[in-house]
């Protein structure tokens, strides 16, 4: 009998540690807070969405969203900072159109800023407009396309710099409206504001929540915004579409996506979460001050949108010079 005892105090010990190792395995998923990377810089209109959602979305989780700010190179840099992460739910991204144009713009990416992450859901749509400093004579974009084709390539364009969604939305007008506004590109939408304002350049890209204050303060007028419809901020500027313009259905949306090969086991809590917090009583108004519009939290809704900007936006990317340099 002494002989078996070692034996049978290591079997003991072998039961013990591989019970605690499955119930390791099967703790439920999350059990710590979770990270929401924000590719930009903080007070942007991404980091304010994605702070008012993360409330909710850590209320129906049940652990705290921090929202991680890991800005630079165009969303290049927390896209790749999540897409190479453990793939274990607990670092997701604020994901947006920009991962659309990443590959134009980065050729011979190791990694895909499509591809390389799993949906989790679509949240909000920002709208995207052109505007122009209102002390010009341009009332309506039809005006301003007219003045720019009577005098080609005359008429300059702000963005927040290259290869960002208010550069591709005035190249994407270029494109859908024969005109040859002249990008000049700043470092954020901030400073494209003020020389618009100043009167430096007469015409300028980007989104809806930057750019409305301006507007509501008598000192840039907004000629149309993206969407199929009017957003509520803004309900008396047309939409491209109304304006004869297609192409602008899809504006500066953003959705939540995990890293590849994230397990279903960790994905079906966090699908169900964000619904639940996308449902949640006041978010809806929340977004709607920062000029974005709520949208159908589904994991298929966020793959749809993704499909329909690639189709929209390939002949334009193929055709504008996205260097960065």
């Amino acid at each position: 009998m002494k002989s078996i005892r070692p034996l049978s105090r290591l079997a003991v010990g072998l039961a013990i540690g591989l019970g605690l190792a499955a119930t390791t395995e099967l703790a439920a998923f999350p059990d710590r807070p979770v990270k929401l990377v924000v590719p930009f810089p903080a007070g942007g209109s991404t980091d304010l969405v994605a702070r008012e959602v993360a409330i909710e979305f850590g209320k129906a989780l049940g652990e705290a969203i921090i929202v991680d700010n890991k800005a630079g190179a165009g969303s290049l840099i927390g896209s790749e900072y999540v897409a190479k992460a453990n793939p274990d739910g607990y670092t997701l991204l604020m994901a947006g159109l920009t991962n659309v144009f990443l590959p134009y713009v980065h050729k011979g990416l190791n990694w895909n800023p499509v591809d390389d992450f799993a949906p989790v859901g679509l949240v909000a749509d920002m709208p995207n407009v052109i505007a122009v400093n209102a002390q010009t004579h341009y009332k309506t974009l039809p005006e301003l396309i007219a003045a720019d084709k009577a005098k080609p390539g005359q008429l300059s364009f702000g963005s927040a710099g290259v290869a960002t969604p208010s550069h591709l939305v005035c190249e994407m007008v270029n494109h859908q409206a024969g005109t040859q506004l002249q990008h000049v590109p700043y470092k954020g939408n901030a400073p494209a504001v003020n020389d618009v304002i100043a009167g430096h350049i007469p015409v300028m890209c980007n989104n809806l929540a930057g750019t409305l204050p301006y507007m509501s303060g008598g000192q840039i007028r907004i000629l149309a915004q993206t969407g199929r419809t009017r957003s509520v901020a803004a309900p008396d500027v047309p939409t491209f579409s109304e304006l004869g313009l297609k192409g602008f259905d899809s504006g500066l949306w953003v959705g939540i996506v995990a890293p590849k090969g994230t397990p279903e086991a960790v994905l079906t809590p966090l699908r169900a979460a964000l619904a639940k917090a996308m449902a949640a009583p006041g978010l809806k108004d929340k977004l709607a001050k920062l000029g974005a519009t709520a949208q159908d939290p589904s994991p298929a809704a966020l793959q749809k949108r993704i499909a329909d900007d690639r189709k929209a936006w390939d002949p334009v990317l193929q055709r504008v010079d996205l260097k960065t340099n």
